[in-house]
């Protein structure tokens, strides 16, 4: 005598769905922490659309937190988008 074992589904399985991609670009507005590590991000990977992207946000007025720490993001952003010397 013999086992059989039967599959519990007789339908094919379909394929799974392909994932989102991750955005990049968080919902606004973000804390200023995160815009620091954004930046830094951008200037690692060399992502001048990342940076272009972020120092738009901070002319717009959408980081919010201390004001101390915006205002060292906007020092820090200001060096970073300064243009290359000829």
């Amino acid at each position: 005598m013999t086992i059989e074992f039967w599959p519990r589904r007789r339908k094919p399985r379909t394929a799974p769905k392909p994932k989102p991609r991750r955005q990049r670009r968080p919902k606004l507005p973000i804390r200023a922490g995160q815009a620091h590590q954004k930046l830094s991000q951008a200037i690692i990977c060399g992502d001048h659309a990342l940076a272009s992207w972020l120092d738009l946000v901070v002319k717009q007025d959408l980081v919010i937190g201390p004001p101390e720490a915006v205002k060292e993001l906007r020092e820090r952003l200001d060096a970073v988008m300064e243009p290359l010397p000829a």
